[in-house]
């Protein structure tokens, strides 16, 4: 069988440059890390570094939908093409989106979200290329993740009683520094066997059921305002989490209690086995409140007032992911109280989660109307800063306008640098690309 045979002057791409040891034009880019472009020549392999300008890309996310129509865009036989691209605008996002991040001036991360809706849909490789090719493989840490970082946060700040201070830079939140010139490949994997579309259906069939209940039963029927349906969905949230915590607990034992020498014990039986988040999270909060981070060890005198005022104060509710989550529903309940007829759709609960979890971190975030809706109806005395970051198809050529306002304002030097790594490809359009009057 024939072999594969690899030359590694081929990873030396364009553009090529004379070299400045042998002469030949063959000094060319041999890889990309951070700030800095390697240059090597692929005659006589002499190699130096060429510093490339500092960037700080705007954090982009794209809801699902936004994923879902660019895949049909781009595949003529996939249903609903000939739809999307009778509408310019999507040709228009498409073409500015990744412009954009071929000239390092955006950075579109993909999340959980896209991962889990993609592997339920028809069309999950097309999805999952699309999303991927948009982030070049950064991705959102899980929410749970998110949840644990600002939870902790209070925690912390009450330990050491003072004011929580929520740091919302991207890097704290992504699976690498957006803020690096990107390489010219990107590793990407199969699917994650662990997600099983039969579970996620069930899961969000499930939600979608319980939120129906409250609309048309709890909502829809009592009178009350915005402040109480906010404060009650918060409030209640850390009463919720020692619930689960016992009942992870109580599983746990009772499985362990079942094991039979020689019996084989099902998957679901040992998925239980496991901590649940829930757990891990108060147990990592009375970790917060035993170890200073000043060092030493906290008295189990101070660990019981810390966790008895930490229950009756609950600060959990200040958490911005919470509050966040806590207003939106308190739209729908005010809808529904207000005669709505028809619930959300099944696909909202999914909606909320993400713009909870991740809207602080970002520069802007295109969702659809129905969820930017949600947030506009927020009172203007709570709804926070960063709802003015979205963006709808209700408002769509102000998204067009806030991408060309981002090519407008790159930089001579960032150009240079983009000429130094890739070439001229994608400056089109670049005013600091065009040649100087004389």
């Amino acid at each position: 069988m024939a072999g594969i045979r690899f030359n590694p002057r081929d990873m030396i791409m364009p553009p090529f440059k004379t070299c400045p040891k042998c002469g030949k034009a063959e000094f060319g880019v041999h890889g990309i890390h951070g700030d800095r472009v390697l240059r090597r020549c692929r005659d006589c392999w002499y190699s130096h570094n060429v510093p490339l300008p500092s960037v700080r890309k705007k954090i982009i996310y794209l809801d699902q939908f936004v994923i879902s129509e660019f895949a049909k865009l781009r595949n003529p036989q996939a249903r609903g093409h000939e739809r999307v691209r009778a509408n310019p605008f999507w040709q228009q996002a498409y073409d500015l989106l990744f412009q954009l991040r071929q000239l390092q001036m955006i950075c579109c991360p993909d999340s959980g979200s896209h991962q889990e809706e993609s592997r339920i849909s028809t069309i999950n490789a097309d999805l999952k290329k699309m999303y991927e090719h948009l982030s070049g493989g950064i991705t959102f840490e899980p929410f749970d993740g998110i949840k644990s970082m600002q939870i902790g946060e209070l925690a912390r700040a009450w330990a050491e009683r003072r004011d929580p201070f929520f740091d919302f830079a991207p890097r704290r939140v992504l699976s690498s520094d957006p803020d690096e010139w990107s390489q010219r490949y990107y590793i990407t994997f199969q699917d994650n066997p662990f997600l099983i579309p039969a579970n996620i259906l069930y899961s969000r069939r499930a939600l979608h059921a319980e939120i129906v209940r409250l609309f048309t039963d709890v909502w829809g029927k009592e009178k009350r305002t915005f402040d109480y349906w906010y404060n009650l969905e918060r409030t209640e949230y850390q009463k919720d989490l020692a619930q689960v915590a016992m009942k992870s607990q109580r599983e746990r034992w009772e499985v362990a209690l079942s094991f039979r020498p020689g019996k084989d014990t099902p998957l679901e039986q040992l998925d239980k086995m496991m901590p649940s988040f829930a757990e891990n999270l108060l147990e990592s909060i009375l970790h917060i409140f035993q170890f200073p981070r000043e060092g030493g060890l906290r008295s189990q005198t101070e660990m019981t007032e810390l966790m008895k005022g930490f229950r009756e104060a609950n600060p959990i509710a200040e958490a911005p992911f919470l509050k966040l989550q806590a207003m939106m529903y308190a739209v729908i309940a005010m809808r529904a109280a207000g005669g709505q007829k028809q619930p959300p759709n099944e696909g909202m609960a999914t909606d909320i989660d993400t713009v909870a979890h991740i809207l602080p971190y970002c520069d802007a975030m295109f969702v659809d109307n129905e969820c930017r809706a949600l947030l506009l109806n927020i009172p203007r005395r709570l709804q926070p800063e960063w709802v003015s970051r979205v963006f709808s198809m209700r408002v769509k050529d102000n998204f067009l306008a806030y991408l060309r306002e981002i090519r407008n304002g790159i930089t001579k030097e960032h150009v240079e640098g983009l000429r130094e790594a890739y070439g001229d490809r994608d400056l089109t359009g670049v005013p600091a690309a065009r040649p100087e009057q004389t």
